[in-house]
This record gives structure tokens, C-alpha cells and sequence, in this order.
């Protein structure tokens, strides 16, 4: 399916960030112990019955370090609960990691902070800078900002296009990766659903 020139870039676009959290941990964590060396941010949500919100954790996964990324700010706070420093905290060991070398760079989200200039952005600039295949989840309302930033140097499918996700996946890795049998990870979708920008 895929082509020597296959962009090194693959951007997830989703509608609902539960299911790409799910789909990229999973991804993620199948990836690692096939012993890809895998570096980047997957989120895991636990939800709490008192909580409108669910509480949100960040792990990197090369170094399977945990970062809180939610705040709890009481039962009825509304406002934004993204803890920053913890955001910053993880970029800060993707960054020397992938100077070591990374077989994937994953990452579960260009999310406001990327889009209002910060967060990640120099993480993804520094995969590319690097030649290291790298696979961005981004929310359908940040897609136009994610265009303008990667300036048309990537492919994209669906969260729901699971076997494109994976073929472009084998194709940079060399890996034949199965997500396990949960509903969120099934698709009949076909291979080539891969868009090219």
C-alpha cells in the first residue's frame, strides 16, 4: 500500500478523544512489548463516579514514566484542568530520548497548548528534524491549525480506520501489531485509507 515516499508523519484525526486515547495506548503499549523502541505520550482516563470529568494521566513510552495531567479541582469546578508543567515535564524526557533513537514517536494529541503555538509542536519538529516515523492524534476542531503547522508533510486517516492505522504502522516499523479485541480498536475499514496532504 504504502511507497518509498510515504510521509514520515501520520496524523490521527479524531472526533472522540476517549476512543483515540484508547486506540494510541493500546497501539502504544502493543508496539513496546514487541520491543519497537517507541517513544511519545499516550493518555489513560480513569473515571470517577463523583467526577463530571475523568482524571487524566500522561505516560511516556520509552521511560513508562506517569505524569498526572488533570488537576482535580473539586466535584463542581468547571474551567480547564490541563496541568501545564506536567506536559512540559514529559516533553522533557521525549526530547533527549529521541536523540538516542526511536523505532515510532506517538503522540496522543495536538490538543490547544500545540495549537496555540506551545506543547509539543518542537517535539514534532524534532522527530522529523530526526527521520523518525511519527504518529500525532489531532482532534478534528484542530485540524485546520495542524495544516497550517505541518505544512503538508503528512498522511492522515481516521481513528476509526484501525488497518490503515496498522499499515502505515507495518510499513514503518516493519511490525505486524493486532489491537486486542475491544469494540473501540474494530474496523472494517479498507487499507488505503490512508490520505495523503
Amino acid at each position: 500500500m504504502f511507497t518509498r515516499n510515504a510521509r514520515l508523519i501520520l496524523a490521527v484525526v479524531y472526533d472522540d478523544g476517549i476512543v483515540a486515547d484508547r486506540v494510541l495506548s493500546e497501539l502504544g503499549y502493543a508496539l513496546r512489548d514487541q520491543g519497537v523502541s517507541v517513544k511519545g505520550l499516550v493518555q489513560r482516563n480513569t473515571f470517577r463516579r463523583d467526577r463530571a470529568k475523568c482524571d487524566m494521566e500522561l505516560e511516556e513510552l520509552g521511560s513508562a514514566a506517569v505524569f498526572q495531567l488533570s488537576k482535580d479541582r473539586g466535584k463542581h469546578a468547571g474551567g480547564c484542568r490541563l496541568d501545564r508543567e506536567a506536559i512540559a515535564s514529559a516533553a522533557a524526557l521525549i526530547g533527549p530520548a529521541l536523540g538516542e533513537g526511536a523505532d515510532l514517536l506517538i503522540l496522543n494529541k495536538f490538543g490547544r497548548s500545540e495549537a496555540e503555538g506551545g506543547g509539543l509542536r518542537e517535539i514534532v519538529a524534532a522527530s522529523v528534524s530526526l527521520e523518525i516515523p511519527t504518529l500525532v492524534g489531532v482532534p478534528r476542531r484542530n485540524l485546520e491549525v495542524w495544516q497550517k503547522f505541518a505544512e503538508g508533510l503528512f498522511d492522515r486517516c481516521g481513528i476509526d480506520e484501525v488497518q490503515a492505522l496498522l499499515s502505515w504502522v507495518k510499513h514503518r516499523t516493519g511490525r505486524d501489531i493486532r489491537l486486542g479485541t475491544s469494540g473501540f480498536a474494530r474496523s472494517e475499514r479498507r487499507e488505503n485509507a490512508i490520505i495523503s496532504n
